[in-house]
């Protein structure tokens, strides 16, 4: 279901391209408060009543965060360039050559692979847990497929050629939960360290990807409703968070 969604925003915006750019940043606010809402309220909260050590649990999440910024740096993601970018008719200085989208791609992949793990390890743990991270993946993966096909597409690449490497690419996403349900079933007790490192993962997602994005908008108009989306994804994770502790 999340390989699914991540694959409409990117064919959306081949079908309505300039409503699917600017509905993006719309997309991007929704997705930090999600994030932020299910690292802090869900993901920390369940990796330290499995763990039973705050300190222990905030070096996992850390480290999260210092790899993830080592292998953006290493792998160059272009995840910031992507998100960052305005319309690339008005800046073609930032358009990439088809090796650099090339390269974007691999690590689209590797993220996606990340995600369907953290989303097994989630739905190991409890149902509701793994609904909220399906939910963030799902919120941080349309507005960045959609930021990807842009680049890809301004590249040079034809439009089936972008559609079949992004399906290939989000196919990694099943592929990284199969294993994990796989490899977890038999460590014992390392599911509650996968749950750490997704909080760490998501705050960094939100915090160095999203959120600048949205500083770096021009169009500061729409300020209120960007908050506001912002407040609503925590406040959805908040809900079913409680759904959860209900049930």
């Amino acid at each position: 279901m999340a390989s699914f969604f991540s694959m409409v925003g990117g064919l959306f915006l081949v079908w309505k391209h300039k409503f699917a750019k600017k509905a993006s940043f719309f997309l991007i606010s929704f997705a930090a408060g999600v994030l932020l809402g299910v690292a802090f309220l869900d993901l920390l909260r369940e990796a330290l009543e499995e763990l039973g050590s705050m300190e222990l649990v905030s070096i996992v999440a850390l480290s999260a965060i210092i790899v993830f910024f080592v292998l953006e740096r290493l792998l160059w993601w272009y995840h910031h360039h992507s998100l960052h970018m305005e319309d690339n008719e008005h800046n073609k200085e930032h358009i990439l050559n088809k090796g650099q989208a090339y390269l974007l791609l691999g690590g689209d992949s590797i993220h996606n692979f990340v995600d369907g793990v953290l989303i097994a390890a989630a739905f190991m743990t409890d149902f509701y847990l793994g609904l909220t991270v399906t939910i963030g993946v799902i919120a941080h993966e349309v507005p960045q497929e959609i930021a990807d096909f842009s680049i890809m597409l301004n590249a040079g690449l034809k439009r089936s050629r972008v559609l079949l490497l992004n399906f290939a690419s989000a196919m990694t996403n099943p592929i990284g939960a199969v294993g994990a349900f796989l490899a977890f079933s038999f460590i014992e007790g390392i599911t509650a360290y996968a749950l750490a490192i997704a909080a760490g993962v998501f705050i960094y997602l939100a915090l160095s990807d999203l959120i600048p994005a949205l500083h770096h908008n021009k169009e500061h108009k729409y300020d209120f409703v960007q908050t506001a989306l912002l407040v609503a994804g925590v406040l959805l994770i908040f809900f079913v968070g409680k759904l959860g502790l209900g049930a």
